[in-house]
């Protein structure tokens, strides 16, 4: 088991030596933490699949690093939908847009994709050089989120190796809204972003 504090030269050691494995790591985001791997990295992807033993038909959200990034896998269709996302993120925000047709089924349903580009400084710099990333939550599928870092290793430890931990750490989901259609819908709140009916309005 490899543990390394958070900050951006050890996610990327981290994420490098996870790579070289086909590994999935567990890693702090701007809301919980989470076991995520670059998408581009399929055999890591479906690792975490059975390790959750989450279900097949419930992709994994993505997070970016930029706008470039985010068109690269998913359709940014008008305005509208553009004027959102700047003035969202970064932030605990998660958005389900149109995808692009070439992402594997590990990431799309219906044929979209939840992304969100997280307000944390290092994981975005970092994601700038992984490309994006996977991160679903650190838990087994069904039971509550675990954000207790000692609890996620031991819970863990038998099937990751490499974890980032971060004493600074929220404690709530992120916000989810769809906007792959011409009526933007609010599907779960969060307490870490308050003026979300606002910013729809």
């Amino acid at each position: 088991m490899l543990i390394a504090k958070a900050n951006l030269n050890n996610a990327k050691d981290i994420f490098k030596r996870a790579l070289e494995k086909s590994e999935p790591v567990i890693f702090p985001t701007d809301t919980i933490y989470g076991i995520g791997a670059p998408i581009a990295d399929t055999s890591a992807n479906e690792k975490i699949f059975e390790i959750k033993g989450r279900e097949q038909n419930k992709p994994f959200p993505v997070l970016v690093s930029c706008i470039s990034q985010l068109e690269d896998i998913a359709i940014v269709e008008n305005a509208e939908q553009t004027r959102l996302i700047e003035k969202l993120w970064p932030a605990p925000v998660t958005l389900i847009l149109k995808a692009k047709s070439w992402l594997p089924e590990l990431y799309t349903l219906d044929g979209t994709i939840a992304v969100r580009m997280p307000d944390k400084k290092w994981l975005c710099e970092m994601i700038q050089s992984t490309g994006p990333i996977s991160a679903t939550s650190a838990n087994l599928s069904g039971k509550p989120y675990e954000n207790n870092f000692k609890t996620i290793t031991e819970m863990f430890q038998k099937h990751v190796d490499f974890y980032i931990y971060d004493k600074h750490i929220a404690d709530s989901s992120s916000a989810l809204i769809d906007i792959s259609s011409s009526k933007f819908k609010i599907l779960r709140k969060s307490t870490l972003i308050t003026n979300i009916d606002r910013i729809l309005d």
